[in-house]
C-alpha cells in the first residue's frame, strides 16, 4: 500500500498547528495521563511504515549470516587398535611360555602346577607392560594363553582335591 503525501504533514508545518493530537501518546508535546490510545481501524490514522517496509525489501544489514561446513565431521580412531594377527601372536608366545615351565618340571603333578602358577603370575605381568606400554593385542593374547594354562592346573588342583590329595602343601 503506498503512502500518499496528503496523509501525512511535515512536523511544525502548516497544518501542524491546527492539527488534531495524533494516535500517539506526547505527539503534541504536552504529557499524555492514561493507557495509550487503542490503534484499530477506526483511528483516522495509521503509524507510518518503517524504512524497511517502505522499500519492501530485506535489508542487507539484517540477513543473517551463511554457514559453510568446510570440512567432514571428525572420525575418531583407537591410537593402538587390537588386531587379529598380534592376539594370535601373543597367545602363540604365551601357549609356549606355558610349555616350557610346564615341560622343565620333573613330571610330578605338585611341580607342574607351581610352575604353572609361577609362569602365568609372570605372563600377566608380561600381559600388564605390553597393554600399557606396547602391543595391546600381543598383551591380550598373552594374557588369554596363559590364563587357560593357570585354568588346567587348577583343574588337576580339584581333580586331585576331590581324590583327598592336596597337592598345593
Amino acid at each position: 500500500m503506498a503512502v500518499s503525501e496528503s496523509q501525512w504533514k511535515e512536523p511544525g508545518g502548516p497544518a501542524a498547528a491546527t492539527a488534531q493530537p495524533g494516535p500517539w501518546p506526547g505527539a503534541t508535546g504536552r504529557p499524555v495521563v492514561g493507557p495509550p490510545p487503542r490503534l484499530s481501524a477506526q483511528t483516522p490514522t495509521a503509524r507510518p511504515p518503517t524504512p524497511a517496509a517502505a522499500y519492501g525489501a530485506w535489508q542487507g544489514a539484517l540477513r543473517p549470516p551463511m554457514f559453510k561446513v568446510s570440512q567432514a565431521r571428525p572420525t575418531y580412531r583407537e591410537p593402538l587398535p587390537v588386531r587379529g594377527q598380534s592376539v594370535a601372536i601373543g597367545g602363540a608366545a604365551g601357549a609356549a611360555w606355558m610349555l616350557l615351565f610346564g615341560l622343565l618340571m620333573n613330571g610330578s603333578a605338585r611341580s607342574y602346577v607351581w610352575a604353572s602358577l609361577v609362569a602365568g603370575f609372570l605372563a600377566w605381568g608380561a600381559a600388564a607392560i605390553l597393554a600399557r606400554f606396547g602391543d595391546r593385542g600381543a598383551a591380550v593374547g598373552v594374557a588369554a594363553a596363559s590364563g587357560v594354562a593357570v585354568a588346567i592346573a587348577g583343574i588337576l588342583v580339584a581333580y586331585r582335591l576331590a581324590g583327598g590329595d592336596w597337592l598345593l602343601w
